[in-house]
């Protein structure tokens, strides 16, 4: 069963999130921070689904503090901004996919699976 960390500062949002991976039989741990996620992520995580905009350490931050670390974990960026800019900032700092919210739960499996599976 794949590891998942799910890094989002919304409850209501971190819930529906949990509750679709989950459900698709994904072990999922929730960190409501960005400071949280730092102290969390490791390499017992095979991916790390982050919300790019919180207070306090960003998912940017989140994203760029994990490759510094030099772990490869693949990254899944969530963001309600849904501008080219913020796909491609994303992209730059580490992740290698991104997906604006809202989306389709049929949606975030497709890409989770193919993060898990090793593609882009």
């Amino acid at each position: 069963m794949a590891r998942i960390l799910l890094v989002e500062d919304e409850p209501l949002v971190a819930h529906l999130v949990r509750r679709i991976l989950e459900r698709a039989g994904y072990q999922v741990d929730w960190a409501s921070s960005g400071q949280a996620a730092l102290e969390r992520i490791g390499p017992s995580y095979d991916l790390l689904v982050c919300d790019l905009v919180m207070p306090g350490v960003s998912g940017l931050e989140v994203i760029q503090k994990v490759r510094e670390r030099g772990l490869a974990t693949p990254i899944l960026a969530l963001s309600a901004s849904v501008s080219e800019t913020s796909r491609q900032r994303a992209l730059e700092a580490g992740a290698q996919a991104f997906m604006g919210k809202p989306f389709e739960a049929q949606a975030l499996l497709a890409q989770v699976e193919g993060l898990l599976r090793g593609g882009g």
